[in-house]
């Protein structure tokens, strides 16, 4: 590739600009169409997430904030710009009084614009929002646009009730009474609706045909062999609250101590679970020793799974394990551990999410020329064996190009990797990059 430029353009582009949103860069491309930016990658807008509700209901604009800071938080900053993009329908659109703009599911965007791939809508029912819609034809049609629109073209409908509606006195439940419904607002926990509309949206992704997906699975990774320290401890095991605090959500989970049956192949079924589920790694002292737990996150990370650790040691390890590292993590206090299990399974189901659109953006992304798209930046446990087949694969290929989500590797992170893929044969052209290291160096892959 000589002097050639994939450049990576969020969508809609407007004149000849290339943007991936607010959070991450604009740049401005020649008028003349060089042969040096022959390549574009077209990103389309993969999630947006609607929040609607009547104006008059004050309840609606807490939920749009929560919602907008919560998909503009860390876990989802790092995929490509216009991955994910939160909206807010609420002002009357046709006169006073009347229901707010439509959405792209409802009539067709403006100039062809495309509509994102998948379309999250949060209705907020409050008093306001009822009325509305009893009283009014037009607010009884936009809803009905919503509630047909539940399942079908990647559009999936979260309602958000105020606790304080008399449900009996509105037809607007009935109306919306397919889609799914979030739990009941509790302004002191907001982790808890952006934990369940995360994880809706994530089992949508995963069944964009409109096919019901199956709940997340929670593969809790732990160690039954516990320290003496542990063994002294008060109450009931840290297994056990992990498993009571699962029992409050909607998520599945699998115990291979309860769920294994007797004449399972327990090597297999919990391999299996550990490459299909979202993996919470339970970190006792003991944890990082043990050779099934080792198989099990060595099995989540070679599948590209979404795995957060769970620091619970009380006297600390003798050893570590290479094999751990690279994952988020939250620190658990043994004395009151229901808020980080709690912190701890938000940040697993947000993990399947950033997962989800992800691999939806890769279908553009690999139009660039790259060669690996991993969700989860590379490290030797996962780029050894992708090397390796990448090389048996592709015997005359000279360049190895990796691009995955922020943030980016250290320099001494990168000089690991590059090294690797020296030993591997790549060592003339190795690029390592996340959309925002891509794009700040103006869309140029190393020649």
């Amino acid at each position: 590739m000589a002097d050639e430029r994939v450049v990576l353009v969020a969508y809609p582009v407007l004149l000849d600009c290339s943007c991936l949103n607010g959070r991450g860069w604009v740049r401005h491309l020649p008028s003349s169409k060089s042969a040096a930016y022959s390549r574009r990658v077209l990103l389309p807008p993969i999630l947006e997430v609607f929040v609607v509700w009547h104006p008059d209901d004050e309840l609606g604009e807490w939920v749009a904030a929560t919602v907008a800071d919560h998909f503009h938080s860390a876990p989802f900053a790092g995929l490509a710009g216009g991955a994910v993009e939160v909206y807010v329908r609420s002002a009357s659109w046709d006169g006073a009084g009347s229901p707010p703009r439509p959405m792209p599911f409802m009539e067709p965007l403006p100039y062809g614009l495309r509509a994102p791939e998948f379309t999250a809508v949060v209705p907020v029912v409050s008093t306001h929002f009822a009325r509305a819609h009893d009283d009014h034809p037009a607010w009884q049609r936009y809803v009905d646009a919503i509630a047909e629109a539940h399942g079908r073209d990647g559009v999936g409908v979260y309602t958000v009730v105020d606790p304080d509606l008399d449900l009996s006195r509105t037809g607007l439940m009935q109306a919306l009474s397919r889609p799914q419904t979030l739990p009941q607002v509790d302004r002191a926990d907001p982790t808890a609706l952006c934990r369940e509309l995360a994880q809706g949206i994530a089992q949508r992704v995963a069944a964009p045909d409109g096919t019901s997906a199956e709940r997340i699975t929670v593969f809790v990774s732990h160690t039954k062999h516990r320290s003496l320290a542990e063994d002294d401890e008060d109450g009931p095991r840290l297994y056990d609250q992990v498993r009571q605090v699962i029992a409050q959500t909607r998520l599945s989970d699998f115990f291979d101590a309860r769920d294994l049956q007797t004449a399972d192949d327990w090597a297999s079924v919990l391999d299996d679970k550990a490459s299909t589920s979202a993996l919470l790694i339970v970190r006792t002292d003991r944890y990082a020793g043990r050779e099934w737990t080792q198989r099990e996150v060595l099995q989540a990370k070679l599948n590209g799974m979404p795995a957060v650790t769970l620091y619970a040691m009380r006297d600390g390890e003798d050893r570590g394990s290479f094999l751990m590292d690279h994952l988020p993590a939250v620190a658990c206090n043994l004395d009151d551990p229901d808020p980080a299990i709690s912190a701890a399974l938000n940040r697993l189901v947000d993990e399947a999410l950033k997962r989800a659109l992800w691999r939806a953006q890769t279908v553009y992304l690999i139009q660039g020329g790259f060669d690996w798209l991993p969700a989860h930046a590379p490290e030797p446990v996962t780029a050894a064996p992708w090397l390796r087949e990448h090389r048996d694969k592709d015997a005359d290929d000279r360049h190895v190009w990796i691009i995955h989500p922020d943030p980016p590797l250290g320099p001494k992170e990168r000089d690991v990797l590059v090294e690797l893929c020296g030993l591997a044969g790549f060592d003339a052209n190795v690029d390592i990059l996340t959309p925002r290291t891509f794009a700040s160096r103006g869309g140029r892959l190393r020649s």
